[in-house]
């Protein structure tokens, strides 16, 4: 199918804008009859956007010119949550955000987070069981357990807990003990405890050679597609083995 952009001339401008007054699926029936062949060009909707952009419908009639501006905070709710209105014409941001924001006015909120409810009860807005948590550290949290339904203090406990793995992975970060997986960054590793898990994994002997083929179709991909890439990891492996094998010689020198 053409793009329906491409589509409209004069003629077909000409019949839009002969509808005007019509209501919307008469317009659309008679544009259908003057033209039978569009039908497979243009959909309905492409023809109701071009008379809008004819300014060919009667816009004084739509719903968004009769509904009237909901006063300030008022709620409503959206995928379950409270959202309430802070400012016009159209602010909303989530209840349990504003409640935070003004019961900690001391705080700086501009860092992208969470705002969960210690308890799991998404209608109790007590300023007690709120708790604000960067985006950075969600994926830590759910991983350590979340919140736990009905009980505020073990949610608490396990941001806790969770600010705390932070610090510790912060600190590992600073003296090149942490690397990073998932999409994006997501998860950081200390890197001893991911290569326990990676040779763990790969003792299972379909799991070791189903990753190998991966791995090798991988750096086909990447030697087709983006050469100097692979190069730069070529040279970057050669210059690990080179750190590893002197780590390996030294350790084995100590022991004897």
């Amino acid at each position: 199918m053409k793009h329906f952009r491409k589509i409209w001339n004069a003629a077909l401008n000409k019949a839009v804008l002969e509808t005007k007054g019509m209501k919307r699926q008469e317009a659309l029936a008679y544009f259908y009859f003057k033209f039978p062949e569009m039908k497979e060009e243009v959909s309905a909707v492409a023809f109701y956007n071009q008379r809008s952009r004819l300014k060919a419908a009667d816009s004084t009639k739509g719903f968004a010119h009769n509904r009237t501006k909901r006063p300030l905070y008022s709620e409503q709710v959206k995928k379950g949550y409270v959202r309430i209105k802070i400012a016009q014409p159209n602010v909303w941001i989530s209840k349990a955000k504003w409640v935070y924001m003004e019961t900690h006015p001391w705080e700086d909120c501009t860092e992208r987070s969470n705002y969960i409810f210690l308890d799991g009860n998404t209608r109790n807005f007590h300023p007690s069981n709120i708790e604000r948590v960067p985006l950075r550290l969600m994926a830590l949290f759910s991983s350590n357990g979340g919140c736990v339904p009905g009980n505020p203090e073990a949610t608490r406990i396990n941001l806790l807990n969770v600010k705390l793995k932070n610090k510790i992975f912060d600190a590992g970060e600073k003296l090149g003990l942490v690397t990073y997986a998932g999409s994006g960054k997501t998860y950081r590793y200390f890197k001893k405890k991911k290569t326990e898990y990676a040779r763990k994994r790969n003792a299972d002997p379909k799991v070791k050679k189903r990753n190998c083929e991966l791995q090798k179709k991988y750096r086909e991909k990447m030697k087709r597609e983006n050469p100097e890439k692979f190069e730069a990891k070529k040279a970057q492996h050669r210059e690990y083995l080179k750190t590893y094998y002197a780590r390996r010689r030294k350790e084995a020198g100590k022991c004897l």
